[in-house]
């Protein structure tokens, strides 16, 4: 049985060319790596018969920086040809696909550009020119291409940073749910379905910084996603699931920084001082 579900992810590339602090990714940590097509196109072949997603996003880190974004485009639409289907890129490396706007227009594939800021005078100079001219590409091919613009707040997952990365402990999962802004991020990685970016990619940033035997981060190494060999039931619980447990190392009200001068969005590196603002999102 095929599962009509609503929206999933997948990142193509851990690897970004900015390094915006808050990264739900963790792209802002100078991750390396994408994820061939040889590869990518297996996991994507075991859900193909359990699931239907009416939005399927492909993204990253930087979706662009993978050699073989085309052919994933294509496989996408050979495989969910009724989902909406996006690639969501900063839009600054785009260009290194050749026939990429035709092959958006023959597959019905849309753009999203993150704009990540309009404070900072280095990431607006280098992002303006080529954003500009992905909207002139796609408007002469007929693709559809939106922006989605940051506010100047950023939201974090989790408290310290690097080395000092630790998981919350406000102990109230189902409000760290209601306040969370990855609660329809289902992400597809490593061949299973997890609930969103923070805990799909957790590991590998812990590797990157030898925390993954610190007792901390424990009760959240041991979710391990959702196989394709699950039962429907065991599917359809990931996405109409809220709150559990590992929602838990989220913080219960929005953890958020101000983004402008923490740290150069094109340098990986410790960011200056900032400071965390407890509380809703800004109108």
């Amino acid at each position: 049985m095929t599962l009509s579900v609503s929206n999933l992810e997948m990142d193509i590339a851990q690897a970004c060319n900015l390094h915006c602090f808050g990264c739900c990714h963790y792209s802002n940590y100078g991750l390396k790596g994408v994820i061939p097509f040889s590869q990518g196109q297996e996991w994507i072949a075991a859900w193909a018969p359990r699931v239907t997603p009416r939005a399927f996003s492909l993204l990253g880190g930087e979706p662009a920086l993978n050699p073989d974004l085309i052919q994933y485009i294509v496989f996408a639409a050979e495989v969910w040809p009724e989902a909406v289907r996006t690639v969501v890129s900063n839009g600054m490396y785009l260009h290194r696909h050749e026939n990429l706007f035709p092959t958006l227009k023959a597959t019905n594939t849309q753009v999203e550009v993150s704009i990540h800021s309009h404070d900072d005078p280095v990431y607006t100079a280098r992002s303006h020119g080529p954003i500009q001219e992905l909207k002139d590409r796609a408007a002469e091919h007929g693709v559809r291409l939106t922006t989605r613009e940051r506010k100047t707040l950023f939201h974090v997952t989790y408290r310290g940073y690097g080395p000092t990365m630790r998981p919350f402990t406000d102990e109230n999962p189902r409000q760290s749910w209601e306040v969370c802004q990855n609660k329809r991020c289902i992400t597809l990685w490593q061949g299973r379905l997890w609930k969103c970016p923070p805990i799909a990619f957790l590991r590998l940033i812990l590797e990157r910084y030898d925390l993954v035997s610190s007792p901390d981060w424990q009760p959240y190494l041991e979710y391990l996603g959702v196989p394709p060999t699950a039962s429907d039931a065991g599917i359809s619980r990931v996405f109409a699931l809220g709150e559990e447990d590992i929602c838990g190392m989220c913080p219960s009200r929005l953890n958020l920084i101000k983004k402008t001068n923490v740290t150069d969005p094109f340098k990986f590196g410790d960011p200056l001082p900032f400071e965390v603002v407890r509380g809703q999102l800004p109108d």
